[in-house]
């Protein structure tokens, strides 16, 4: 907790935060800390199926199937 918060010491969280607090402050600091990866535009990670599955159907369209003659 220190690490994200400089004021929380052992000391401060048992003292004064019930459990609860403590595991909101902890969610809540990491979720700043390590945010989720937001998609842009030419990426496909995070997508959805159906629009990973249309752009893999949009290229094989374009470049052909492995194997085709």
């Amino acid at each position: 907790m220190g690490i994200l918060y400089g004021w929380a010491t052992k000391e401060y969280l048992f003292e004064h935060m019930t459990f609860n607090q403590i595991v909101m402050y902890l969610n809540e600091g990491i979720r700043f800390k390590y945010p989720k990866p937001q998609p842009t535009g030419g990426s496909l990670v995070g997508g959805s199926y159906d629009v990973v599955k249309e752009r893999r159907d949009k290229l094989l369209k374009q470049y052909g199937y492995i194997g085709e003659e």
